[in-house]
């Protein structure tokens, strides 16, 4: 099943038309600001859409009752790998470590990743790269790279609904995983444009 996905500032959001219920996070559109219901709405005013699935952004917090959306995957690991196959392994885990940590906001800069590669190099083997290769890589990278990307929907993978007999099938329903918190997880791919 898919699902449009609303970018706010603080998180990425699927909602719905569904009835919002005492408890229940909701999207107040035309601010595009999240809130808690503490009454229910009714369910025929645009104004509002409930919010069925979610992932923080900027640290934010998680919605408490709310599916969390799967983590953003990132080609990291296929351009260090890929771009300069020949580079070491504490330089690539630095390169890692940087371009992940300034991937947390969404946005990085030239700077972000030239500082990534500098702590590739204080963790290195003394003596196998030198500051010259050094910065033929960094170069390489960061012509490579482009600003992450958001995605502008989410296909949830669906799966049967089983009958108590164990045999008949009653439908679907979204597919989930239980992350390390408890937390239920939509499983499912991202949709870029």
């Amino acid at each position: 099943m898919k699902h449009n996905i609303i970018e706010t500032e603080n998180y990425l959001l699927i909602v719905s038309d569904e009835e919002i219920k005492a408890g229940n996070f909701y999207l107040l559109i035309p601010e595009n600001i999240v809130k808690l219901s503490r009454s229910g709405l009714p369910t025929n005013i645009r104004e509002w859409a409930k919010i069925i699935a979610h992932l923080p952004l900027n640290n934010s917090p998680v919605l408490e009752g709310v599916d969390l959306l799967p983590p953003i995957e990132d080609e990291v690991d296929k351009l260090s790998e890929q771009e300069i196959p020949y580079i070491m392994d504490t330089l690539r885990w630095g390169f890692k470590k940087g371009y992940n940590k300034a991937k947390e906001k969404y946005k990085y800069t030239e700077f972000d990743i030239i500082k990534a590669f500098e702590y590739g190099w204080n963790q290195r083997h003394y003596g196998r790269i030198d500051e010259n290769e050094l910065l033929k890589i960094q170069k390489i990278f960061i012509q490579s790279l482009q600003q992450p990307k958001i995605p502008v929907g989410f296909e949830c993978d669906m799966e049967n609904k089983i009958a108590i007999d164990g045999h008949t099938v009653i439908g679907s329903e979204p597919k989930t995983t239980t992350n390390s918190q408890g937390q239920t997880v939509l499983v499912g791919k991202y949709i870029y444009w």
